[in-house]
């Protein structure tokens, strides 16, 4: 895991299992002044948020080998300390909205991934943390 100091106070948990693109999303979101932690797949993601931080949000692949977005997805509503936590998935799958609403993700984005509409919804779930809205199945990525 990697961090950098930070404007907003507030953190950003990635977790992919490409590190290439876990750098560029680390960079282009710490650009914006939040502090990025990333994983390489669920298990270490988990290990993160019992280590007693909460980020304001959680970027999630859906696709990794080993404990993938499902199985996280999954230990975390099982956690009443995690559960509230808004996970946004981001996936290349055509079903992504579908998957979205299986997993009741907050929101989803497509891969390869818009730059703006992830920071957009970088600034939605962490400006106001008492916006989240876990029931709202819609993605963020469709304006």
């Amino acid at each position: 895991m990697s961090s950098a100091t930070t404007e907003t106070g507030q953190t950003v948990l990635v977790v992919d299992d490409d590190e290439d693109l876990l750098v560029v999303l680390r960079d282009v979101i710490e650009d914006e002044g939040y502090r990025v932690l990333t994983a390489k797949d669920g298990e270490a993601a988990l290990d993160f948020l019992r280590s007693g931080e909460t980020p304001c949000m959680i970027l999630l692949d859906l696709k990794m080998p080993g404990m993938d977005g499902k199985e996280f997805r999954n230990r975390q509503i099982a956690d009443p300390r995690f559960a509230g936590i808004p996970v946004v998935g981001f996936t290349g799958a055509w079903n992504g909205q579908e998957a979205a609403s299986r997993l009741a993700l907050s929101s989803y984005l497509r891969k390869p991934v818009n730059l703006h509409q992830l920071l957009e919804t970088v600034a939605h779930y962490c400006s106001d943390p008492d916006h989240i809205d876990v029931s709202t199945q819609s993605s963020s990525a469709t304006g």
